[in-house]
């Protein structure tokens, strides 16, 4: 999900900001909320689309300097399926389990997903490693800082996955999660750019990433 609004924000205070795409599935179930350009979808699972965006951070490394980014400071989000591949890309690397994923040029100082589908996708018929499907189970000490975007009135995804997002930090004794509760808020409740919702999050975003940076 693409907001650009939000982006052109972060990018006129200096953040420089990639909307990275990924192949699609290609079950019918996905194709009937909008249109998709030839080439863009096929029998893509979850490592595939992880592996996708893993790709992109090699661009990224490779032609950092042409942009005027700092790849030693990178901030990696997505919303709903977007924020679980997120989820599994900076966990993925962080966890040593998969060292590529990442560019090892690339240094990731936090993790922003809103209301992330972990461990989701299987209900779609959508496959793919089990910890890469369930991030959760990459977590571990060495896991980078998470600001979770989350509406208690969620219809899409349980507000449990969540809390049980968190929980698996507080298992393996890392305490860099918050989750920021947004009361009656529904799925994607951030994409009204000046609504409440989003600019309550824009807010703490922004002290996450100078935080952390």
């Amino acid at each position: 999900m693409s907001l650009p609004q939000t982006h052109k924000y972060f990018a006129a205070q200096g953040y420089v900001v990639f909307d990275v795409q990924y192949g699609l599935n290609d079950q019918d179930q996905f194709l009937k909320f909008a249109s998709v350009p030839d080439g863009l979808s096929g029998p893509f699972d979850i490592d595939d689309m992880v592996r996708h965006l893993g790709i992109f951070t090699t661009y990224l490394a490779d032609n950092h300097e042409d942009f005027g980014a700092d790849i030693d400071s990178v901030f990696v989000s997505g919303g709903s399926a977007g924020g679980h591949l997120a989820s599994a890309l900076a966990l993925g690397s962080a966890s040593g389990e998969y060292p590529d994923l990442i560019d090892p040029r690339i240094s990731v100082q936090g993790l922003i997903p809103f209301y992330p589908a972990n461990d989701l996708s299987r209900y779609r018929n959508i496959g793919g490693k089990d910890e890469l499907v369930d991030p959760n189970q990459l977590v571990d000490e060495n896991s980078p800082p998470v600001l979770l975007f989350q509406g208690d009135r969620d219809g899409f995804v349980n507000p449990q996955v969540a809390k049980n997002f968190k929980q698996a930090y507080l298992d393996e004794s890392n305490e860099d999660f918050a989750i920021l509760w947004m009361p009656y808020g529904a799925h994607a409740s951030d994409i009204y750019f000046p609504g409440h919702y989003n600019q309550t999050f824009i807010f703490y975003m922004e002290r996450f990433m100078y935080q952390h940076k």
